[in-house]
């Protein structure tokens, strides 16, 4: 089956596959494998809703993230349609081991406020959001991620960042509890000896060419990485010391 994927560097591919879909598990004892590779314990995963999660590789950097929910007898990913192909070849080994498949929903999945009947629901920031294939009632992704706060990872960022220089752990993606999953030891000794100094913060810019992956700086000469940007303003892996000021960014 062919899957979504973006070219580096082609914007207008990126624009044009800038949106959610579905990556379904099927096989037995499937819980028992997927809590081996999700940030989130998947005990706490309920019919009706979707909880906030990360997959990492075994340095702990974060591979894809978005949302699990449960359907049936069947697991559901909902991640950024440029990093199916990534997450398939990175959990295909296991799968195989586990007897377990991964099949790709073809349809555009959009984040919407309008919760639709038979589709999980997730709050953030004490909202509630549910998916649409929709479009015309959905948020434009990259805009409700400069609002919210809740980056996705796509093609140019993925396996680039730990859970905690996204700010995921403030979105309650990771569970410190759960037990082993790939990259655990690393996101655990991150936390808990402080030596994450990169976070996710929010800038301006002047620049409409700016696509996740780019290279920047602040006016301050922080460097800083693109994950996503709208209308202006930017969400930028940087220094937390360039937290304390007013970020505007300068291309690289």
């Amino acid at each position: 089956m062919p899957l979504l994927a973006v070219s580096e560097g082609s914007h207008l591919r990126f624009m044009l596959n800038n949106h959610l879909v579905s990556a379904v598990l099927s096989g037995p004892n499937l819980r028992t494998f997927l809590q081996g590779y999700i940030t989130r314990d998947l005990d706490d995963l309920q019919p009706g809703s979707a909880l906030p999660m990360a997959i990492t590789e075994i340095r702990g950097r974060v591979v894809a993230n978005g949302w699990v929910s449960v359907k049936a007898d069947q697991l559901v990913l909902l991640i950024h349609a440029s990093v199916v192909d990534i997450v398939h070849q990175h959990l295909l080994p296991y799968m195989r081991f586990a007897r377990c498949e991964l099949t790709v929903n073809p349809n555009a999945f959009y984040i919407t406020q309008t919760l639709e009947e038979g589709s999980a629901e997730f709050s953030l920031n004490g909202s509630s959001y549910s998916f649409t294939d929709h479009k015309a009632d959905a948020y434009d992704l990259d805009r409700f991620q400069i609002e919210t706060g809740y980056a996705l990872v796509t093609e140019p960022t993925s396996g680039k960042f730990l859970p905690q220089m996204l700010n995921l752990t403030e979105f309650d993606a990771v569970s410190f509890t759960k037990g082993c999953y790939l990259g655990q030891e690393v996101v655990a000794r991150a936390q808990h000896r402080g030596q994450v100094k990169r976070h996710l913060l929010l800038a301006s810019h002047d620049d409409s060419n700016l696509a996740p992956g780019d290279q920047v700086q602040t006016q301050s000469g922080d460097k800083a990485v693109i994950v996503a940007q709208s209308s202006g303003e930017a969400l930028v892996v940087a220094s937390t010391a360039a937290a304390s000021n007013d970020l505007h960014l300068i291309a690289e």
